[in-house]
C-alpha cells in the first residue's frame, strides 16, 4: 500500500471515530435529558449543575472557546431537562380554559426555547474579520463605487452632513460618486392634489438639488413612489455605473476610512456580494436617553452588531442591513435589484443572495454614525417596521425551504427572522400570572419541589449563559427592558402580517422630532393598563392566600413573577416620560486644541465636547489674567487644530461662562465648505469613536435589576401621566360631544 493510500486510509478512520464518538455522546446527552429522575435527585443534578456553571464563569473574564461550549451545553442542559419536564409531566387537561391558558403558556415557552437555542448556535463562535489593505493596490486596478443616500421625510440638513461626508471620503475622487435619492420630491410628490403636501415636496426637491449642486454631487428623484426604499434604490442602480454601491441612510454619517476598509474584500474574493458594518449612533436611544444609561451601558444595537452578527458571519450568513454596507452590482443585477417582496428590503436581499451561493462579510469596525429615533413613538415606528419584514420573510422566503442554502446558514436566518416573534411570548408572559390570580385558572401545574427542581434551574441557567456570552454587549434585564416596552405595539403587528403577510407597509423612521421640552408619550396606555392591572393582582393574590391556603405556593410563585413583570411595567411607565433635550445637536466627547481670539488676544484651551452647533472649552489660563474680559452674548473667533495641525476657523457667540467656556457657533449652516470641514473633522475621523463606544461590561443580575429600578423610579412622572390622561379623556369627550 503505497503512503499517499496509507495517510488517506488514517484519516477517514479518524474522521469516522470522530463522528462515531459525537453520535455518542449527543446521545448520552439526550438520554439524560429525558430520563426521569426522582425529584430530589434532579435538585441535586440541577443545583450541582449550576455551582460549576458560576464557579467556571467566574474563573477568569477571558475563556478558551472550548470551555465556552462546556457550560453552554451545560446550561442547555438545564433548560431542556426543564422542557422535557414540561412536557411529560406538567400539562393536563382539567378544563378548556384551564387547558387554553396552560397551552398558550406552553407555546410560549416553547417558542421561548427554540429561539434561545438557535440563537446561541448562531452566536457561540463569533468571527472578528479583519480588514485587507488596498493601500498597494494601483488606482487603476481598484472598482468604481456609487454612493447611494436615500432620503424620503427627514430634515434636508441631516441629508446635507451625510453627503458632505461622503464627498470627503478617502478613495480616488474619479472612482466614486455620490447619488442623493430623494423620494420626498418625485413627480407624484410634487404633484399631490393637497397645496401643503405639493409645496412642502417641490421646496424639498428645490432645497436638496441645491445641496446636491454645491457638495458635488448627483440628484435623483424619480416618478412614483413604487417600492418604498427598494424602488428608490433600484431606480438608481438604473441610472448609474459603479462596481461597487455604498448604501448609507440619510443619517448615517461616513467616516473617510469607510471604503479604504471595505473594498478589499471585493478585491480578494470575486463570489463576495456584500460587506457589512456596523449601525452605531452618536446620540441616546429613547430609552437610553429615559432611562439615562447612555455611555454606561452598551446601546441596543452594539448585541447585533458586537456579537450576533459576527455569529452569523462565522455561519457564512452575515446579512444586509439596509445601511453602511457596500455591494457589488453585478450580484444585484443577477437577482433583478434590491429585493421587494418584503418591507426588510436589505435582510430579504441577503437571503437571495446566499441562496445563490455568494458571500457575505460582516467587519465590526463601526465606520458610521447615525442618529437614532427622537421620540419613543419614532422608535416604535421603526421596530413595527422590522418586525413585519422579518415575519414576512419567515413566512414568505422561509429559509428553511430556501433552496440553496446551507443548513447553517438556514438555522441563522431561522433566528434571524424567528426572533421578531418575541412579542407574542413577552405579552403571555405579562398576562400569565394574572390568569391564575384573577380567574384561578391553572396555568401551571406543578408543587413547590418542581419549581425548585426544575424552573428555577432553568431560570438561573439561562440568565447566567447569555451573561457569560453577551456581557460586553448587553447588560442583565435589559433584552427584556426593551422587548417588553415595543411587545405590545408589535404585536399587533405581527397578527396583521399573519393575516395579510403582503399587506404589510414600509414606514419611515421620524428623524430630527421635536424634543425640546418634557412630554408622556401617547403610548404610555398599555403600560398604565397593565400597572393597574397588576395591582389588583396583588389584591387578587391576598384573597387566594387567604380562602386557598393548599393553594400558597402557587399564589407565591405566582406573585413573585407578577412583581417581576411590575418592575418590567414600570420601565414602560419611565420610558413614556419622555425626557426633553434643549441641543439642537449632540455634544461628542472631543481632545482637540484651540485658540479663541478676541481684541487681537488669542487664548488657549482644548474641547471637551462640540458638535455641528457649539462646543464646551476648558481654558488653559484665566481669561482676566491675560487681561481679556469675556461675557455672555460676545463675539469670539476660534481655531480647533485638528490631528494634522490644520485650523478650522469658525464665529462663535459666548453662550455661557462658568468652570469652562461654553460657545455657539454661527454661519455653519449657511456655508457648506465650513460645514465639510466640521463634518469631517467631527465624523471623518474613525480615532475619535474609539474611546466614545466604550462601555461598562454587564453587572450582576440584581445590580443591573435595581439599577433599572432606580432609574424607572427616578424619570417616571405619575402626575404628568395622570394629567395627560386626563386632557386625552377632556378631548374624547369633547369629540363625542
Amino acid at each position: 500500500m503505497s503512503t499517499k493510500k496509507s495517510i488517506n486510509l488514517f484519516a477517514n478512520i479518524e474522521e469516522s471515530l470522530l463522528r462515531y464518538s459525537f453520535g455518542i455522546l449527543l446521545l448520552l446527552y439526550l438520554f439524560l435529558v429525558s430520563v426521569d429522575f426522582h425529584v430530589k435527585s434532579q435538585i441535586i443534578l440541577a443545583y450541582t449543575t449550576i455551582l460549576i456553571i458560576f464557579l467556571f464563569t467566574r474563573l477568569s473574564k477571558k475563556k478558551p472557546f472550548w470551555l465556552q461550549t462546556i457550560l453552554v451545553i451545560l446550561g442547555l442542559f438545564l433548560t431542556l431537562r426543564y422542557m422535557h419536564w414540561r412536557v411529560t409531566v406538567s400539562i393536563e387537561y382539567s378544563g378548556f380554559y384551564d387547558f387554553t391558558a396552560m397551552i398558550t403558556l406552553f407555546i410560549a415557552e416553547v417558542y421561548s426555547v427554540i429561539i434561545y437555542v438557535i440563537g446561541i448556535f448562531s452566536s457561540i463562535a463569533p468571527l472578528d474579520r479583519q480588514i485587507i489593505d488596498i493601500s498597494n493596490v494601483p488606482t487603476d486596478d481598484l472598482p468604481t463605487v456609487d454612493i447611494f443616500i436615500p432620503t424620503y421625510s427627514e430634515p434636508v440638513d441631516i441629508v446635507a452632513n451625510t453627503a458632505l461626508a461622503a464627498k470627503s471620503i478617502d478613495y480616488p475622487p474619479d472612482k466614486f460618486r455620490v447619488f442623493i435619492l430623494d423620494d420626498g420630491g418625485t413627480d407624484q410628490k410634487c404633484n399631490d392634489l393637497h397645496v401643503s403636501s405639493r409645496n412642502l415636496a417641490r421646496k424639498r426637491q428645490i432645497q436638496l438639488q441645491e445641496v446636491a449642486q454645491k457638495v458635488g454631487a448627483t440628484y435623483l428623484t424619480r416618478p412614483q413612489n413604487i417600492g418604498a426604499k427598494a424602488g428608490n434604490l433600484n431606480e438608481a442602480l438604473a441610472r448609474s455605473k459603479g462596481e461597487l454601491v455604498l448604501v448609507l441612510d440619510c443619517d448615517h454619517i461616513p467616516t473617510r476610512d469607510f471604503l479604504k476598509n471595505t473594498v478589499g474584500w471585493f478585491l480578494r474574493d470575486p463570489k463576495m456580494f456584500l460587506v457589512q458594518t456596523p449601525h452605531s449612533f452618536y446620540n441616546p436611544d429613547p430609552i437610553e436617553r429615559n432611562m439615562n444609561t447612555f455611555g454606561r451601558a452598551p446601546g441596543e444595537n452594539q448585541m447585533f452588531y458586537q456579537h450576533i452578527q459576527k455569529g452569523h458571519d462565522f455561519w457564512e450568513s452575515s446579512f444586509f442591513c439596509g445601511s453602511a454596507a457596500l455591494l457589488r452590482r453585478t450580484c444585484l443585477d443577477e437577482i433583478g435589484g434590491i429585493a421587494g417582496e418584503t418591507v426588510t428590503e436589505d435582510a430579504e436581499t441577503a437571503l437571495t443572495l446566499h441562496a445563490k451561493g455568494y458571500k457575505s462579510a460582516f467587519i465590526s469596525i463601526p465606520m458610521v454614525r447615525g442618529r437614532n429615533p427622537d421620540t419613543f413613538a419614532g422608535m416604535v415606528i421603526q421596530r413595527i417596521r422590522w418586525t413585519q419584514g422579518m415575519i414576512q420573510i419567515f413566512m414568505l422566503k422561509n429559509p428553511i425551504f430556501t433552496k440553496g442554502l446551507k443548513w447553517y446558514q438556514k438555522l441563522s436566518y431561522i433566528s434571524a427572522s424567528g426572533f421578531w416573534f418575541f412579542a407574542f411570548s413577552r405579552v403571555v408572559f405579562m398576562l400569565a400570572p394574572l390568569f391564575y390570580l384573577f380567574f384561578g385558572l391553572q396555568i401551571y401545574r406543578a408543587d413547590g419541589l418542581d419549581l425548585i427542581a426544575y424552573t428555577i434551574p432553568h431560570v438561573i441557567a439561562a440568565a447566567q449563559v447569555s451573561r457569560m456570552m453577551y456581557r460586553k454587549v448587553r447588560w442583565s434585564l435589559f433584552s427584556e427592558m426593551y422587548e417588553t416596552a415595543i411587545s405590545f405595539f408589535t404585536l399587533p403587528a405581527i397578527i396583521e402580517v399573519l393575516i395579510k403577510p403582503r399587506a404589510a407597509q414600509f414606514k419611515v423612521t421620524p428623524k430630527g422630532e421635536d424634543i425640546t421640552q418634557d412630554f408622556i408619550s401617547h403610548l404610555v396606555y398599555p403600560f398604565v393598563i397593565m400597572f393597574v392591572l397588576i395591582l389588583l393582582g396583588y389584591a387578587f393574590g391576598v384573597y387566594r392566600w387567604i380562602n386557598f391556603p393548599e393553594e400558597r405556593y402557587i399564589v407565591a410563585m405566582t406573585t413573585a413573577w407578577n412583581t417581576f413583570n411590575l418592575a418590567l411595567v414600570m420601565t414602560g411607565l419611565a420610558i413614556s416620560s419622555e425626557k426633553g433635550e434643549l441641543r439642537r445637536f449632540v455634544r461628542i466627547p472631543s481632545n482637540e486644541f484651540c485658540h479663541i481670539s478676541i481684541d487681537q488676544k488669542i487664548l488657549k484651551g482644548r474641547i471637551d465636547d462640540f458638535s455641528l452647533g457649539g462646543a464646551a472649552v476648558t481654558m488653559q489660563e484665566d481669561p482676566l489674567a491675560s487681561g481679556i474680559r469675556l461675557d455672555q452674548q460676545d463675539f469670539v473667533k476660534i481655531d480647533i487644530f485638528d490631528k494634522n495641525n490644520k485650523p478650522i476657523s469658525l464665529k462663535a457667540e459666548v453662550i455661557r461662562l462658568r468652570k469652562r467656556l461654553v460657545l455657539k457657533f454661527l454661519e455653519v449652516e449657511d456655508n457648506l465648505s465650513l460645514r465639510q470641514k466640521l463634518v469631517e473633522l467631527l465624523y471623518g475621523d474613525e480615532t475619535r469613536w474609539v474611546d466614545f463606544d466604550i462601555r461598562e461590561e454587564s453587572p450582576t443580575h440584581l445590580r443591573s435589576f435595581f439599577m433599572i429600578m432606580r432609574q424607572s423610579f427616578e424619570n417616571v412622572r405619575p402626575g404628568a401621566i395622570f394629567q395627560q390622561i386626563r386632557l386625552d379623556l377632556l378631548r374624547r369627550l369633547r369629540i363625542g360631544v
